[in-house]
């Protein structure tokens, strides 16, 4: 099975590289294939986490060599806005990269440490380079592609819920145990290597959906459509066993909502109703999955993964997410602070150490490492944690500046605007109390990617809007005598380039 994975990796990765703009979907492809194909092979070997990364960086590779811009300050704004911060956090991992190696002396977990913090920078300069190429339909179609791919294998959670047995279904070595209702269960992970993976990819999917469906022209086939997308993602990630899920849902639904009632409407008050409405509909629509009262043994006890168990413990898991919160920002937020300061020094102990799996190196960062603020602080010391605050802010500031005169100029372009905004927030808000998903490489590329494509939106909107004020004036030239002998001396003057479509290249 190695042989025939790696000779995968290779078709896959000249693909990647002989055509870029095909890399984001082959890596769709890759991350959705990598999990089995590891369970399949004997001792299921880490290294096939990697794969998705090879084939994107063979995508970037190609387009390097297709001279294609790859440096962050091409991007229309980045130097003015986050300039500095941003070079300012790659120096400082840079340096806790170093003292990691020097600390524990082990390359892979500084691989690791330096793969979760640089893997999103080249996504963004990728993303962006392939929105102003391909346009909004560009990025759309990926979307789609990666809706109806994510849904078949996520049907795999039920299967593996509905007892199916094949060594491609659960989760890679002995899985986590979830507590609830006094017993201990196991998450239902399908063919991902990881109940965390796949509870991500449901509400990825959920996600993109509303944004593919949002700001067209509404009918009630469409409106239906809708609901039972986000229904059929949000029952598939509950049986994951994962609340994490549920909360980035909330939180994409009622960002995307109140930013479109803010720019689109400037209704402040509307749009912090529609905060506190998702909220509340959320709570009130799991609070109609009322968990039985079965009988339950007194000790630790692992659930079987069988419709006989019914869906109530995975129900009565999401049912306590909300109720979890503060306990949760006090346990993940705060206290792993204060322990990774005690532990490792104001300093932190360098790139990697806060990851998934450090035990396996001899290292022991269990205290703070689940939170957001806990693995920043040991990985990039308490300068680092001021530094990220920093930068996100000095993005935040940036992205905001670009929203108001996007929504008048394109509401389409805003509407997708609001929905990677709402993506991108959710997530950030699950990193913070979570972080055992945000290890994995696709979904770092595809956090890269979102804001990539954000960022190219107010470009994309110009050029149409641009495009389109060219083309009226063309049409009124044509409308009298005098415009069509001005418009063919125009036409002769620009050469054969003039009616083709395409943009010419500025001098």
């Amino acid at each position: 099975m190695p042989e025939l994975a790696f000779m995968l990796l290779l078709v896959v990765a000249l693909m990647a590289f002989s055509n870029w703009r095909f890399g984001f979907a082959l890596c769709v492809l890759m991350a959705l294939a990598q999990d089995p194909m590891r369970k399949m092979t004997p001792d299921q070997p880490i290294y096939f986490v990697v794969f998705v990364g090879a084939v994107f960086g063979a995508a970037w590779l190609g387009a390097l060599m297709a001279n294609v811009p790859m440096l962050p300050r091409r991007i229309a704004g980045w130097r003015k806005h986050v300039g500095l911060p941003f070079t300012l956090f790659v120096v400082l991992a840079i340096i806790q990269a170093v003292h990691s190696l020097a600390r524990f002396g082990n390359p892979m977990l500084t691989g690791i440490g330096m793969l979760s913090y640089f893997s999103p920078i080249p996504a963004i300069v990728l993303a962006y380079q392939f929105a102003v190429r391909r346009g909004m339909p560009g990025i759309t179609r990926w979307m789609r592609f990666y809706v109806v791919l994510a849904s078949f294998a996520l049907i795999s959670v039920y299967v593996e819920y509905s007892g199916g047995d094949s060594q491609i279904l659960g989760e890679v070595g002995g899985g986590v145990l979830i507590s609830g209702q006094g017993a201990y269960y196991k998450g239902n992970s399908g063919i991902f290597r990881g109940a965390e993976i796949a509870a991500w990819h449901a509400a990825t999917a959920a996600c993109f959906s509303f944004m593919l469906l949002w700001g067209r022209r509404f009918s009630f086939a469409k409106i239906l459509l809708a609901i039972a997308l986000i229904v059929f993602f949000l029952g598939l990630g509950i049986l994951t066993g994962r609340r994490k899920m549920i909360i980035e849902i909330a939180i994409f639904m009622s960002a995307y909502v109140s930013l479109v009632v803010w720019f689109r409407h400037r209704a402040g008050k509307l749009a912090i109703l529609f905060v506190i409405f998702g909220v509340l509909s959320y709570l009130g629509t799991v609070g109609m999955m009322a968990p039985s009262q079965g009988e339950v043994g007194t000790g630790p006890v692992l659930v079987n993964r069988t419709p006989d168990d019914s869906f109530d413990k995975y129900s009565h898991r999401a049912q306590t997410v909300f109720a979890d919160v503060p306990e949760r920002l006090d346990e993940m937020g705060i206290q792993p602070v204060g322990w990774a300061v005690d532990q490792f020094g104001w300093q932190g102990a360098g790139l990697g150490v806060g990851s998934q799996g450090t035990s396996h190196f001899g290292v022991d960062a269990s205290g703070a490492a689940e939170g957001g603020l806990g693995k920043l602080t040991v990985e990039l010391g308490l300068p680092g944690v001021a530094l990220v605050l920093w930068l996100l802010i000095k993005f935040a500031l940036y992205i905001w500046s670009l929203l108001a005169p996007l929504s008048r100029t394109s509401p389409k372009h805003a509407n997708l605007a609001f929905g990677l905004i709402a993506f991108m927030l959710a997530n950030l808000a699950a990193f913070s109390v979570a972080t055992q998903a945000y290890a994995d490489i696709f979904i770092l590329l595809t956090l890269g990617w979102a804001l990539g494509f954000l960022l190219a939106l107010p470009v994309l909107a110009k050029a149409e809007k641009e495009r389109m004020q060219r083309a009226l004036e063309e049409e009124a030239d044509g409308a009298n005598p005098a415009g069509r002998a001005f418009g063919m001396a125009s036409a002769i003057a620009r050469g054969p380039n003039f009616g083709s479509g395409r943009m010419l290249p500025p001098r």
